[in-house]
């Protein structure tokens, strides 16, 4: 219950929207009860009063009328402040949700699956809907409204009163703690199998030309299919339990009725009790359990919103990968970097990534680090951005420590173009602005210029406002780097990192895209990560990175020429 407690604390800048919607549902159900039990009392009054000058028949019609109303005012009006005060709720955790995902990227977050964190941040934020709208403001109605039923019993028959409300209870307290045991397990489960079953659509298809071209399709297609056969049956399960609770209440209900029925008529009998007082009781009763009725299904499903909320809080709970300082120094107009010791890794039960790396990168140094995939060369790009702090060693800005400055300040000063440069669902003009947002025409003109974009560009019938589609699907990946590189030169940050950046492209286009990089580079610093020889003409040194040691290397004569 934790987790349930820790999000009803996020509740707090609605509390007047939740507050006004749980009065107004307690109004409506108060006005339903009133007018079934006026109505059955009316009813009986009216047929024993004949045609009796003296019985006031306008009063209590006029009442009835009033109430009806109120109910019908009221229920509308519930479901409008419930629904917009659970919205504006659910609204509030997904920005708080989103601000708890900003430190942790990209260190935290590269460990997570998108399909993961996509099912946290929808269904699981939409499941908790279920904690104000299906279990908070119904408890408290039921909380407010069956001791109230049954003090207005206690006036007519204290034991009518007291079983009534012992039978309440029990639909109150015993049902829904009943339910929810039963149903803890489905509940969890269908959380669990939704989040398996988002993930596994998500892979299928960002990877459905891969998997038709190796035939393997039917074959995760049918995981899939599994996943959700298993998903249809855990809630069928779930469903069989629902319907089982709702029985069991509405048995109860009759029990209830059929109790006071026969009670009341005893005290008739007696003449403790009227005619009319009788039908007064009977119908009060039977209007009491609408109270109680949705309580066994919102505990049911009690379990599924705290798995939700635990899955929510795992995610945001999580330890970002740097600490940011209180009081972080201004970035200087210098920017000479050293790293001195530096060992790295990624977690203490991995092996360290880098291993005692010591380099010097003054400013205007242009450096190239060579070495085989997995060697360590991006950890060490990621080091310089401070995606991570080492573990053992410092790194220095203009001889201050990387710790001292703030994350942000310092991206403000670096420049990236990998061969993962990421293009967003959004047209050309809108993914150049990312590096600058409030960049005039000019700017993006001369950047589009400096890029090459400017042939591509003129063929398109709508130009800079072209839709490049999700992750650039619509162009090709020459001319999705080119954007990439249109929005490093847009950013002109002094430091450039290049993490292989004319992977996958045709050596053609890799070319220009070099002369472009030794174009915009001259007065910049510039460190470039690679395996490959090409580009190499860009750099001063050449180090080489293996097995997580980096070296000055001795340049071939064939490298020292494409260098010098």
């Amino acid at each position: 219950m934790k987790d349930l407690w820790f999000f009803l604390t996020l509740f707090k800048p609605h509390r007047m929207w939740l507050v006004a919607g749980i009065l107004l549902s307690l109004l409506t159900a108060f006005a339903s009860i009133a007018l079934l039990t006026l109505s059955g009392w009316f009813i009986s009054s009216s047929a024993l009063a004949g045609t009796a000058i003296s019985f006031n028949f306008m009063l209590p019609a006029a009442q009835i009328r009033a109430l009806a109303i109120t109910r019908t005012v009221g229920r509308y009006g519930e479901r409008l402040l419930t629904h917009e005060a659970t919205f504006r709720v659910l609204a509030s955790i997904r920005s708080w949700f989103f601000l708890q995902l900003i430190p942790l990227v990209p260190g935290r977050l590269a460990a997570l699956r998108s399909g993961d964190l996509l099912s946290n941040m929808t269904s699981d934020i939409d499941a908790l809907d279920a904690l104000y709208l299906r279990l908070l403001a119904p408890a408290l109605v039921a909380a407010l409204g069956v001791p109230t039923v049954v003090g207005f019993l206690y006036l007519y028959s204290p034991l009518i009163s007291l079983t009534t409300g012992s039978l309440l209870l029990i639909a109150t307290i015993a049902t829904p703690w009943l339910f929810n045991r039963l149903g803890l397990a489905g509940a969890e489960a269908i959380v669990a199998l939704a989040a398996s079953f988002r993930i596994r659509q998500i892979d299928l298809l960002q990877g459905l030309s891969d998997l038709l071209a190796n035939q393997a399709f039917r074959r995760f297609s049918r995981v899939l299919e599994q996943l959700s056969n298993l998903m249809i049956n855990t809630q069928r399960q779930n469903n069989r339990l629902t319907a089982m609770s709702s029985a069991l209440t509405l048995l109860l209900s009759q029990i209830t009725l059929l109790t006071a029925l026969v009670l009341a008529a005893i005290s008739f009998q007696d003449e403790l009790l009227s005619g009319s007082e009788l039908a007064l009781i009977i119908f009060c009763v039977m209007a009491a359990f609408e109270l109680v009725t949705p309580l066994p299904q919102a505990m049911q499903m009690l379990a599924k919103t705290q798995k939700a909320a635990s899955r929510i809080r795992q995610v945001a709970e999580l330890s970002p990968s740097i600490i940011h300082p209180k009081q972080p120094l201004v970035i200087p107009d210098n920017y000479d970097l050293q790293l001195t010791d530096v060992s790295f890794r990624y977690s203490a039960n991995h092996d360290w990534v880098l291993k005692n790396i010591n380099l010097s990168i003054p400013q205007g140094t242009k450096i190239a680090i060579i070495g085989a995939s997995g060697s360590g060369k991006t950890s060490l790009l990621q080091l310089l951005m401070r995606y991570f702090d080492p573990q053992q060693g410092e790194l220095f800005l203009n001889g201050q420590n990387f710790r001292h400055f703030d994350s942000d300040d310092l991206l403000l000063n670096f420049g990236m173009l990998s061969q993962r440069s990421q293009l967003f669902a959004a047209t050309i003009k809108e993914n150049l602005l990312i590096a600058k947002p409030k960049a005039t025409m000019a700017e993006l003109n001369a950047a589009i210029k400096a890029s090459g974009l400017e042939k591509l560009i003129s063929y398109l019938p709508e130009g800079i406002d072209t839709w490049v589609g999700e992750s650039g699907l619509k162009v090709s990946g020459g001319e999705a780097r080119r954007i990439a590189l249109a929005r490093l030169y847009l950013k002109n940050a002094p430091v450039l990192i290049l993490d292989e950046p004319t992977e996958g492209l045709d050596s053609e286009t890799e070319i220009e895209i070099f002369n472009e990089l030794a174009k915009f580079a001259v007065n910049k610093t510039l460190i470039m990560v690679t395996h490959r020889e090409s580009g190499l003409s860009l750099v001063d040194t050449v180090y080489r990175m293996e097995l997580g040691v980096l070296t000055k290397i001795i340049v071939s004569p064939r490298v020292s020429s494409l260098i010098h």
